[in-house]
């Protein structure tokens, strides 16, 4: 391990930040330490040494993503500008700019997001700006609304598919438009 000279962070701090992605997909807990951290950089910039400003310059637009962890009960509506990956059950609605659903997840939402991946259960509609993809084991019981629908063989579709024909979708303003319409 080399030999740092911070002088805002802790060594443990740093070495936590240092082996995070700036996008990267979080559970909560792990999120909130990111950002305090990353917040006690912004705080200390000026004191900060040349390793921390590095750190700063990487993690100061940071959007960490949302993950559901396995095993975990989550109910509620998600709006994020980033990453959501759902590894255990959620219900409720989620808009987010990519929706990973884990093989793991059980999701009773309305997504709506630019791309969408599938590889568990999702019963309700989703919509898409961009792409949606059913992987062989998943199971999708509602309408799909993209532009761009790739279901594997295997998988299990219960629902309407409309594909309307976008021509440069604007990301996350089209997110909102598709949640007015998600019902």
């Amino acid at each position: 391990m080399r030999e740092l000279n911070n002088k805002v962070l802790t060594p443990a701090e740093f070495h936590f930040l240092e082996t995070r992605k700036w996008n990267g997909v979080y559970n909560q807990e792990t999120r909130e330490k990111l950002y305090s951290i990353i917040e006690k950089l912004n705080f200390g910039k000026k004191n900060s040494s040349r390793d921390e400003k590095k750190l700063h310059k990487i993690f100061q637009n940071a959007n960490f993503g949302i993950l559901l962890e396995k095993n975990t009960q989550t109910r509620g509506k998600i709006t994020h500008s980033g990453k959501v990956q759902v590894s255990g059950n959620f219900e409720g609605e989620i808009i987010a700019q990519a929706v990973l659903i884990d093989k793991t997840a059980s999701v009773m939402a309305n997504i709506a997001a630019e791309v969408v991946m599938c590889k568990g259960k999702v019963f309700g509609d989703i919509r898409a700006t961009h792409k949606i993809k059913i992987t062989k084991d998943a199971e999708v019981k509602g309408d799909i609304h993209a532009p761009s629908f790739i279901i594997e063989k295997g998988a299990i579709f219960d629902g309407r598919c409309s594909m309307p024909n976008i021509k440069n979708p604007r990301p996350l303003l089209l997110l909102s438009n598709a949640l007015g319409k998600t019902g």
